[in-house]
């Protein structure tokens, strides 16, 4: 009732009969929303979308839910919030989808979580690590990626290890670069580290002033965090080595964004992508199950690329939501996320759930337990899973971070 007292007269009117419409339709409808076309981050969208696909492949291939089957619309964000926005209304109201999940870019998710309030139904959030996005506390709103000052606490932990002291962050100003450089400026403050931070559009291309002053600096940073996404970022990496900044014998580079993990960023890159440090929020066969063993191998045969962390996001998003359908044994929005809440699900990365803990705030409908490495390719076109692991020390595979001789 508290719900339904926040919707105008015609709007009640329109969510009667979106949902009458929705159990009517020959099939359920779960929604994907994802960056295709620039300036998003565009591979990353892929991934998610193709994550999902299999995933509903693999759900109406094993006869559908509640005897239908299950029909994924997937829109565009180009990882802008306008039309992260106008997405998500079109899927919540034209095509009358049960749920969404997806999105990269932390300001597209915290921007389409008032939409998925106004429709009550739930989003999975699947590629968005700023903490806004469940720090708003709405009940709609649940993620099953890494918050800002979850993942970065834990890189921030391997950069103490590691022993870095002069440490630069180059981030684009969105919600997610920000959160970069508080978290790690935060957490390095009582080690004697000097954390030095610059913020640029994320449509910014070249970083040659940036870098430059990086390489001029007395001292020169021994650690450059690149905190952008999409071609950007690998257009960053690119700059920084042909300018001989990083890596190098004296400076490593560790790229915050999910575009290392995907194999166009050796397209770019060539050999100057070995020695590159990246953050993966999961990574295949860790754990080694047999779902994630078979997720794998079928995104290998499919798509013919290897999975990553972001492809197994889209899986599992579209995955906890027909488990919450299965639960809640229908498909109305208030019941969904109340499976959700109560939802335990051993998916590609771990078991999923979403506690309701709001202290700190970013811990609400947060899944806590998001498997997060630190990885170094020490050959060029490795793919994450044949990287090195440098964090965390228990899945460590070396204690050594490598410097380009």
């Amino acid at each position: 009732m508290i719900k339904l007292a926040k919707l105008s007269a015609t709007a009640l009117v329109a969510l009667a009969v979106g949902t009458s419409a929705a159990w009517s339709q020959e099939t359920i409808k779960i929604g994907g929303i994802a960056p295709l076309s620039p300036p998003g981050g565009v591979q990353t969208g892929e991934s998610l979308r193709d994550g999902m696909t299999i995933a509903i492949e693999e759900i109406n291939e094993s006869g559908g839910l509640l005897g239908k089957q299950v029909e994924l619309v997937v829109e565009d964000t180009s990882g802008v919030p306008e039309k992260g926005v106008a997405a998500f209304e079109r899927l919540a109201s034209s095509e009358g989808v049960v749920a969404v999940t997806g999105s990269a870019h932390s300001a597209v998710c915290t921007a389409v979580g008032p939409v998925a309030e106004k429709y009550d139904i739930p989003f999975v959030a699947g590629e968005c690590w700023s903490d806004a996005v469940t720090a708003a506390g709405i009940p709609e709103v649940f993620r099953i990626t890494v918050a800002n000052s979850l993942v970065y606490s834990v890189a921030a932990d391997w950069v103490k290890e590691a022993g870095f002291k002069n440490i630069a962050i180059i981030s684009e100003n969105s919600d997610w670069g920000f959160g970069i450089i508080d978290v790690f400026t935060k957490n390095l403050q009582d080690t004697g580290a000097n954390v030095t931070s610059f913020t640029a559009e994320r449509t910014v291309s070249d970083f040659t002033p940036q870098l430059l002053q990086l390489k001029r600096a007395d001292p020169q940073p021994d650690l450059i965090v690149a905190g952008f996404t999409g071609s950007n970022l690998l257009l960053m990496l690119r700059q920084a080595y042909d300018l001989g900044l990083a890596p190098s014998k004296d400076t490593a580079i560790f790229a915050a964004g999910a575009d290392v993990l995907e194999p166009e960023f050796w397209n770019v890159m060539g050999d100057a992508g070995q020695y590159v440090i990246g953050n993966p929020a999961g990574l295949p066969g860790k754990p080694d199950t047999e779902l994630s063993r078979s997720f794998s191998k079928a995104y290998q045969a499919q798509f013919d690329r290897p999975a990553n962390a972001v492809a197994m996001e889209g899986y599992d998003g579209v995955m906890v939501i027909a488990e919450a359908i299965k639960a809640a044994g229908g498909t109305d929005g208030p019941a969904l996320q109340e499976a959700l809440r109560q939802l335990r699900w051993n998916g590609t990365r771990g078991e999923i759930y979403f506690p309701q803990d709001k202290d700190p705030a970013w811990k609400f409908q947060q899944w806590p337990d998001v498997p997060i490495f630190v990885i170094q390719y020490t050959e060029a076109n490795q793919t994450p899973s044949d990287a090195a692991i440098l964090w965390p020390r228990a899945e460590a595979t070396t204690d050594e971070i490598v410097l380009k001789p």
